[in-house]
């Protein structure tokens, strides 16, 4: 860290070996969580990559596949629906065969991806059931709104079964976290720009990615001449933290309920940035037939990061396989976790151990307890 700031004030030269130095890291923010002085690392290393990237102190090809993908597709709508439209083709073809076959790292790397379907699209609100509690509005997110449309489908029948009117604005972005990671904090800012002017008028902006959230929830401090830009960090929540501190009703047991050992890995951006620690717990505590189990440093990063285990496979590997050899001797049916880079993730962690293990988010646990009602 000292290195970073020495960058940055402008006492060291910038090297490519302290480039690279400076995106080993993965940037999980534990180091933030017990720092004794506060020192914001995930800012720190924000605007180092930043820097790094305006340098150009970083491979050609690197940077170009970075631009393209991330400021180019990534943070337009219709340019991603139609990126991930070629993509489900792509697999229909047996492209991902192909790419394996030319490629076996590239391939390694699109083997994290589950199977592309088609995308079911939210409608722009949902009527609360029963007497109205208050108006919020759900960030729908970008790839994964694509690649798990499913947990944004369950996020917003949980809310309206618990008396909340659902909003989803169509004018939202990307939240531009991992262009803020990844050294494009210009997109970042265009991107949060247009998330601020899309969400008014709702008392909460509940979002069910824990990236997302980080991201969304330090919009004050990203555009700080951006007049709306603290009061919509203020109504970020996450969707766990949100129906616990509100409250929610629990659901009953069903003839169809099953015991379920369930294991809660904890996000990084969830647990260290948003502070987010007990809330997904006492939510999965209160679904029937839920037995939590634990296991040693449930907190610890699982190796997504964003894009590191594309960027850094092998090290992704490397800290996936540890946190599997924690999780596995707890036996789990379930593992249960909010974020959508750590679902991937862990979804290969199960692969690679053998585990009979499903991963899913809180949320869709409570919505199959809910609709396991009826």
């Amino acid at each position: 860290m000292y290195n970073v700031r020495a960058v940055l004030e402008g006492r060291l030269a910038l090297t490519e070996g302290l480039a690279s130095e400076f995106y080993d890291c993965l940037a999980c923010r534990g180091c933030e969580s017990v720092c004794p002085a506060g020192v914001p690392v995930g800012n720190i290393m924000e605007q180092a990559r930043g820097l790094i990237t305006e340098a150009k102190n970083e491979g050609t090809l690197l940077r170009w596949a970075k631009r393209f993908l991330l400021s180019g597709v990534l943070a337009h709508p219709r340019r991603l629906a139609l990126f991930m439209t070629f993509a489900r083709w792509g697999d229909a073809l047996g492209l991902r065969r192909l790419v394996s076959a030319i490629s076996p790292a590239l391939g390694e790397r699109a083997a994290l991806l589950p199977a592309i379907t088609p995308r079911t699209v939210l409608a722009d609100r949902f009527e609360p059931d029963g007497k109205p509690r208050k108006r919020v509005a759900l960030f729908a997110g970008c790839i994964a709104s694509h690649l798990f449309s499913e947990v944004n489908e369950a996020t917003a029948r949980v809310l309206q079964r618990n008396g909340y009117e659902v909003v989803v604005p169509k004018e939202q972005v990307c939240c531009g976290a991992l262009h803020l990671h990844n050294g494009l904090p210009d997109t970042g800012r265009e991107l949060a720009a247009k998330n601020i002017e899309a969400f008014k008028d709702v008392d909460a902006i509940v979002v069910n990615a824990a990236g997302c959230g980080a991201a969304l929830s330090e919009y004050g401090e990203l555009l700080e001449s951006n007049p709306g830009a603290k009061s919509f960090a203020e109504r970020v929540v996450d969707i766990s933290a949100f129906l616990v501190r509100e409250g929610f009703e629990a659901p009953a047991a069903s003839p169809s309920t099953k015991p379920m050992r369930v294991a809660y890995d904890a996000p990084c951006h969830l647990f260290h940035a948003q502070r987010v620690k007990d809330e997904p717990r006492e939510l999965l505590s209160k679904i029937p037939g839920v037995e939590l189990v634990d296991y040693r440093e449930p907190e610890r990063c699982c190796g997504s990061a964003g894009i590191y285990n594309v960027t850094h496979y092998d090290m992704s590997m490397e800290v996936l396989e540890r946190k599997m050899k924690d999780i596995v001797p707890a036996r789990p049916d379930i593992i249960a976790t909010g974020n959508p880079g750590c679902h991937l993730q862990l979804s290969e962690g199960v692969r690679r151990s053998l585990l009979k293990a499903e991963v899913v988010h809180p949320v869709v646990l409570l919505d199959r307890a809910y609709r396991s009602e009826r």
